[in-house]
């Protein structure tokens, strides 16, 4: 039989239709339950693998930062040492120029020599450009361990002072790699 309509327009409905409508209400909302279960476990899981990548990248930064870091330190590393033995060689270069001054050369010998002299500057100018930066003090001014290296000492007036200088220092991205020679005074 059909169901009939009440006065109200409300259709009536058998009771075994209200029994299955009610086990469909039950179903439905146990599936939402479930599906609401789902969700959370979803978001937990989402929540989890959004912090691991999170920490992943601090991690991958770091170590970016890290091997930076370590790469800078090899550059250095690697100019300090071309400057270690370059140094020597610019010293002795400079000396055997400074020799030249009491011989008498004839013109073919002063031109190798003056040849000489433009080698010394290149050099000097391609340690320049690795940063490499020579220190010559100044006669009169404050000794300073950090920076020279007293080789001798003369009596004077006023002690601690530069007296004169034997060689050069050097710098390199403000460390001293070598320091100036010096020669210091000492009160009488």
């Amino acid at each position: 039989m059909k169901n009939k309509k009440d006065t109200q327009g409300v259709t009536k409905i058998k009771g075994n239709e209200i029994k299955q409508l009610e086990r469909e209400i039950a179903r439905l909302e146990n599936d939402i339950k479930e599906l609401a279960l789902t969700i959370d476990t979803v978001e937990d899981e989402k929540l989890e693998v959004l912090n691991q990548l999170k920490r992943a990248l601090a991690d991958y930064q770091n170590l970016e930062a890290n091997t930076q870091k370590r790469l800078n330190l090899l550059f250095l590393q690697s100019r300090k040492s071309l400057a270690e033995k370059l140094i020597p060689v610019v010293d002795d270069i400079t000396m055997a120029i400074k020799a030249k001054e009491g011989v008498n050369f004839d013109a073919q010998s002063i031109s190798w020599a003056n040849g000489v002299i433009e080698l010394l500057n290149k050099l000097e100018k391609s340690l320049e450009e690795i940063g490499l930066k020579k220190f010559v003090p100044e006669k009169g001014t404050n000794f300073d361990p950090s920076v020279h290296e007293a080789l001798t000492v003369v009596e004077s007036e006023k002690g601690g002072l530069i007296y004169d200088v034997i060689q050069p220092g050097y710098i390199l991205d403000d460390v001293v790699i070598r320091p100036s020679r010096v020669v210091v005074t000492k009160s009488k």
